[in-house]
């Protein structure tokens, strides 16, 4: 099962194709920062080196950017790599995974199973389409009373644009501390939101010994290739085991020196939160013009949009739907895949504003 957008390989095969405008991925329009550009020509020759096993510099300046100290910070090969590593080390056995959400979650506690006998319990937390997909931390805490071992959040939740402040996810570590829980959140999107990094569970004066924190590079700054991700964690008995079993070198120079580059770039930062800022409200706007769907509010840069029962009646799809858009060069994630999702979910990405105009005309065209 295809668990992501942006794979356009796999569309430039089977199409025999080989340019698309691709919604299905959530990349920042601006692209790779002209910063980090000058960078990698002027310090090529990097690659002929080892990168530091410790990635002390990187960490260093996360720290600083997070207000922790340097062993609360492990990288990653994309923050993919820090959420199967982690999970690799608790071994949960019980795990509530808050849904509809990002699909590696599930894969990466299925792939920490140590043998056929072991059972692997995974429920999920159904966010409600009724309540416009927002977590209701009322009917949460009454799950948490079953005794998780791990509870998975993703904030802002990818596809449904949604995010929990920090009082809301303090609520909810509170609760998990009460079971001795593990709290897992996957903040992948969270620089996209002006106030983001100020209303992060990392800044909690909670006790944070069960929490473990997810950040991306991919995203924001726009360098999907280079693979590059963190994790914040806040127990000492964790770094040792998080030491053993992760592997040297995953992290390769130029991605560690991408790091430190792209977090002074406050031109490309400050740019990207004005864009986004207008450009979601913008396409929301423009997107409940069109009869036959529904957006949701989003806080990022993507919408979840669904697709009314009037025109599922008269037999469109998301299937249906994305064939169409693609025939006009345009690729949209197909999100019936989605835990509680289903054929009448699609999720565009939110670009500069030519794109953005092109996919809405076309679009009101096709459900016309």
């Amino acid at each position: 099962m295809d668990f992501h957008g942006g794979n356009i390989y796999k569309i430039f095969r089977e199409k025999n194709i080989t340019e698309i405008l691709d919604y299905s991925s959530n990349i920042n329009p601006y692209g790779v920062p002209e910063s980090l550009k000058q960078k990698i020509i002027e310090n090529i020759g990097i690659l002929e080196r080892y990168p530091d096993p410790d990635y002390v510099e990187l960490r260093e300046k996360l720290a600083q950017l997070n207000k922790v100290e340097l062993e609360n910070i492990v990288l990653g090969n994309g923050a993919t790599e820090a959420i199967f590593l982690f999970i690799k080390v608790i071994k949960p056995e019980k795990v509530l995974i808050v849904s509809p959400t990002f699909g590696e979650y599930e894969r990466a506690v299925r792939a920490c199973k140590n043998s056929e006998s072991q059972k692997i319990e995974i429920k999920y937390f159904e966010l409600e389409e009724k309540d416009e997909f927002r977590l209701s931390i009322r009917k949460l805490k009454k799950e948490l009373e079953k005794k998780y071992d791990l509870v998975i959040i993703c904030n802002p939740n990818n596809p449904t644009g949604k995010f929990l402040k920090m009082a809301e996810t303090e609520e909810i570590l509170r609760e998990c501390n009460r079971y001795d829980t593990k709290l897992f959140i996957d903040e992948a999107f969270i620089e996209f939101l002006e106030d983001g990094l100020k209303e992060s569970i990392v800044n909690s004066g909670e006790n944070k010994k069960n929490l473990f924190v997810t950040r991306a590079f991919t995203k924001f700054f726009a360098i999907p290739g280079l693979r590059l991700g963190y994790g914040i964690y806040f127990d000492k008995n964790l770094e040792k085991k998080i030491a053993e079993k992760k592997e040297p070198w995953s992290v390769n120079n130029i991605a560690e020196m991408a790091g430190i580059t792209v977090l002074d770039d406050t031109e490309y930062i400050e740019k990207t939160l004005n864009w986004i800022t207008e450009e979601k409200r913008y396409m929301y706007k423009r997107l409940n013009e069109i009869s036959g769907i529904k957006p949701y509010k989003t806080e990022v840069n993507f919408i979840c949009v669904k697709i009314k029962d009037e025109l599922i009646s008269k037999g469109l799809n998301v299937k249906k739907l994305r064939e169409k858009m693609m025939e006009e060069g345009i690729l949209i994630r197909d999100a019936s895949n989605f835990k509680f999702l289903d054929k009448r979910f699609f999720r565009l990405a939110i670009k500069d504003r030519k794109s953005n105009d092109r996919v809405i005309e076309i679009l009101r065209e096709i459900l016309k």
